[in-house]
């Protein structure tokens, strides 16, 4: 019934049960405590969730616990989130992968094989960052065949604790130090453009490259003694949740957010999806809070009248200055359990508040091709 009464509404108000949410200290690692001998695999996660203020789901979700019986012991003191889950996952035999049915970061505890724990891997505040390995190649254009392109280039993955929602990052990583066992440098010498440029993050997952300089052809090493590389990212810190009931109908309803002017231009049906257009106005900001609020956010979902939801999943900008146009996609073909009816409810948690958190991270002794 109440879902039924929103549909009266034709404005944008606040979410009746949301308030606004602080993250507290997003550069900080969540620290875990565990001692455990011989117990149940799901009672070790189910324990690092909840001193990592966050929740797991398994797949398949029927039988994931039945095929991980084996007990587990572990001793964990004071150690950081993800130190504690790299020790149950390579225990357990458990690799992680990420929800894309969920407006908040979700990790996904699975069973393919993928031996995520053996990678080099180092922490940082609530990061840890895993080598996958260094790719080099040679390219050859026939309408230039004298024109070798040569290149090298670190392949990394970030994982972000999922309790920090991570909204920009680096578009590669910047390499600080990087020379061979023979002395010879792979500091790229003409700095990389993409280096200060941020690409928006959707997940607590991220795939960086560090571009290297490429070996010399006589008297190249066969290590480097230390990889050091840096990058930067943006999360939320405060944020608020906002809806607008019956979003098909409800043209033109806006209201100001932490400063911002937010107006739904329209709700409309696609290709065999629903699209939601948005727009953002600077309204009472100052140019540099404008700046740091482009983003905004990728936690907005379509709820129909039986309480089923659907996640955006991606999103197109337009607009310059003071108002920018997102268009908001929802998944075209969603799976059985997301797919609904026609919305009655449109929420979006918008950042209010962000920080940037810079990382720097090294590895030693790593092996060139």
């Amino acid at each position: 019934m109440r879902l039924r009464s929103l549909l009266a509404l034709a404005c944008l108000a606040p979410a009746a049960l949301a308030q606004p949410k602080d993250a507290g200290d997003v550069s900080q690692p969540s620290l875990v405590t565990l001692k455990l001998e011989n117990a149940p695999p799901q009672k070790v996660f189910e324990e690092i969730a909840k001193q990592g203020k966050t929740e797991f789901s398994v797949s398949p979700a029927k039988t994931f616990w039945n095929t991980t019986t084996a007990p587990l012991s572990v001793a964990i003191d004071n150690q950081p989130f993800w130190l504690a889950m790299k020790d149950a996952c390579g225990k357990a035999e458990v690799s992680l992968k990420y929800a894309t049915d969920t407006a908040e970061p979700r990790v996904i505890l699975a069973r393919d094989k993928q031996n995520w724990t053996q990678l080099p891997s180092v922490t940082s505040g609530p990061f840890l960052v895993s080598l996958r390995g260094l790719q080099r190649s040679s390219t050859v254009d026939m309408h230039k065949p004298s024109d070798v392109q040569r290149s090298l280039v670190a392949k990394l993955t970030v994982f972000c604790e999922p309790r920090v929602r991570l909204l920009r990052g680096s578009m590669v990583a910047k390499v600080e130090q990087a020379a061979d066992d023979k002395g010879n440098s792979l500091v790229r010498k003409t700095p990389d453009a993409d280096a200060e440029t941020m690409n928006f993050v959707t997940s607590w997952v991220y795939n960086l490259d560090a571009p290297l300089e490429y070996p010399p052809k006589d008297g190249a090493g066969a290590k480097l003694p230390v990889l050091k590389c840096s990058a930067k990212f943006v999360a939320q810190v405060k944020s608020e949740t906002i809806e607008i009931a019956d979003p098909v109908a409800s043209k033109g309803a806006s209201k100001s957010v932490a400063g911002r002017k937010i107006t739904l231009k329209e709700l409309r049906r696609g290709d065999g999806e629903w699209e939601a257009v948005m727009t953002l106005s600077r309204d009472q900001l100052t140019p540099e809070q404008w700046a740091g609020a482009l983003f905004p956010g990728q936690s907005m979902k379509l709820v129909d009248a039986e309480g089923r939801s659907v996640v955006a999943r991606g999103f197109g900008v337009g607009g310059k200055g003071d108002d920018l146009s997102f268009i908001f996609k929802f998944e075209k073909d969603p799976p059985k359990a997301s797919r609904i009816g026609k919305p009655v409810k449109l929420s979006w948690e918008i950042p209010t508040e962000t920080r940037e958190l810079p990382l720097t991270f090294e590895f030693r002794d790593v092996p060139l091709p």
